[in-house]
């Protein structure tokens, strides 16, 4: 069958498929493995000329891992993960494959990799009776004006003996706006720029909205960023502009099943050298998938922020006038570090579900002045053991001399809230942790429910504030942060604010309504 494209309602055959991607690092120790064992290979045909004879029987076949390799979603111009086929010679003869290559030659859009060997073809290939062949198979999609996905298609020829053998090649194509590039730092050609949901966006490397610069984004629209990759607001202004039932969502660009709730796969990664006396080293550090730093006036209402390293990081200081960030209606959830992270800014913020990260659910520290109601923060980490409360704050930083900086919190209010977690491991049960110097005059948790336990816990920052209570979730297990419909335990303990909808866009209970982002419906 020639390689070609096709619609996805032209495809409805069934599929046996391989989904084993690897990453660089496992790439490059089997890449290197199998280039010393093929010259090992080669090695032992010509010194013991005569000793392996290659049968010609044309009755004796190969057998491979997979009938297709599937590449799930790929967008164009973008190459894909690295798939492997393996080949099988279970016969007790030594086979010489005639010839292994790509139906589609050169101009096929896949590129295959034979022990080290790569091209479209290779031919009179060995190999010994049981023993097996590694192939390593990538594909890069055309671009192609279709916002909907199509089908890329080429097959693996194996002529051994006069017996052809055939393994289907498969990639589900998507076209996208591209963003970014191979450069470490990569600004947006224009100062005001707008992105809209006619196809998803790619992000590639760090893309950075200029100072003085707008970024906005439509409803609906999806970003899929690339591992080390994300967006860099530098004092300029980002405005996320999504809608109930149409969020803006940023995720990772790793589109097979298998990826669905895999933390860590995006992020800002930057590269440090310093010099020790061992001489050059060289550290990457993580930094926000969304790194607003110096932000001016950014707005964020319904994102969705998922898998990735940190979710938002605020680097900046602001005005109760001029928020560095309003963020409404917001989901952040399973990031390996950080959904929250923020230093020394200024963010308010409603109705937004932080849940799931490696470290804490959001930490807002070096100070800063931070205003949130009907906030939930649940941390159910189940990808390693955490080491970290849900939420953390703190009001100092130690700086380049070891002295310790005082920065205020003065000004934060948390209002109607949940702060909550499984993390028995804690040596104190705490989920909330409260490290200052120099606690607000007034109590800044208010009408919330805390899980703390601690016997020395500053108290004094809490009002109105249930601690040590089962907290009434419909299902942890599920990541279902409503209210329990049978459990009323929390039910109306909130203080009234000015915001009637929940997280879901249903009315609150006027006068008491319930705590967190979610209203309990009767």
């Amino acid at each position: 069958m020639p390689h070609g494209v096709r619609s996805y309602g032209e495809y409805a055959s069934s599929l046996l498929f391989m989904d084993m991607p690897l990453n660089l690092r496992d790439r490059t120790k089997i890449f290197t493995g199998f280039f010393l064992g093929a010259a090992l290979l080669a090695g032992l045909f010509v010194s013991g000329c005569g000793k392996v004879q290659f049968s010609e029987n044309p009755a004796l076949s190969l057998e491979f891992s997979a009938d297709t390799v599937l590449f799930d979603t790929v967008f164009t111009t973008i190459g894909s993960v690295t798939l492997p086929l393996k080949v099988y010679n279970w016969n007790a003869e030594a086979l010489r494959i005639d010839e292994i290559e790509l139906v589609g030659g050169s101009e096929s859009p896949f590129r295959v990799n034979i022990d080290g060997e790569v091209g479209p073809s290779v031919t009179d290939w060995p190999i010994l009776g049981d023993d097996s062949l590694w192939i390593f198979l990538e594909v890069t999609v055309d671009p192609s004006a279709a916002s909907t996905p199509f089908i890329i298609e080429d097959e693996l020829r194996f002529n051994t003996n006069g017996n052809e053998q055939r393994v289907s090649l498969i990639a589900w194509g998507q076209n996208a706006h591209f963003h970014g590039g191979l450069n470490e730092l990569n600004p947006l050609p224009s100062c005001d720029e707008v992105w809209t949901n006619d196809l998803p966006h790619v992000i590639y490397g760090i893309v950075e909205v200029d100072m003085g610069c707008t970024l906005t984004i439509k409803e609906g629209t999806q970003i899929h960023v690339h591992d080390g990759g994300g967006l860099l607001v530098f004092q300029s202004t980002l405005r996320i502009e999504g809608e109930l039932g149409n969020e803006v969502v940023f995720q990772g660009d790793r589109l097979e099943s298998s990826y669905v709730n895999v933390p860590g796969q995006w992020g800002i990664e930057i590269d440090f050298q310093f010099e020790t006396e061992y001489g050059i080293e060289e550290i990457t550090a993580q930094r926000g998938g969304i790194w607003l730093y110096g932000g001016v006036e950014c707005t964020m209402d319904y994102a969705v922020l998922r898998n990735g390293t940190i979710g938002l990081q605020v680097d900046t200081t602001g005005t109760d006038e001029s928020p560095a960030l309003d963020i409404r209606n917001t989901i952040i959830h399973n990031m390996s570090a950080y959904g929250l992270y923020a230093q020394g800014g200024t963010i308010d913020g409603y109705n937004n579900l932080i849940y799931d990260c490696g470290q804490s659910t959001a930490a807002f520290t070096l100070g800063g002045a931070y205003k949130m109601d009907h906030c939930t923060f649940a941390n159910y980490w189940a990808e390693g053991v955490r080491q970290s409360p849900s939420v953390l704050f703190t009001d100092w930083y130690e700086d380049i001399n070891g002295n310790i900086q005082e920065r205020s919190l003065e000004g934060s209010a948390f209002n109607n809230c949940i702060f909550w977690g499984n993390n028995y491991s804690l040596t104190d049960f705490d989920e909330l942790v409260v490290s200052l110097l120099n606690p607000p005059t007034s109590p800044f948790i208010r009408f919330s429910a805390v899980d703390v336990q601690d016997p020395e816990f500053p108290m004094g920052i809490l009002e109105a504030t249930l601690t040590d209570n089962t907290p009434p979730f419909a299902s942890t297990s599920d990541r279902d942060f409503h209210l329990s419909s049978n459990n009323s335990l929390w039910d109306g303990v909130a203080s009234q604010f000015a915001i009637g909808l929940d997280l879901d866009g249903l009315p609150r209970a006027i006068g008491q309504p319930d705590m967190g982002c979610y209203e309990r419906q009767q």
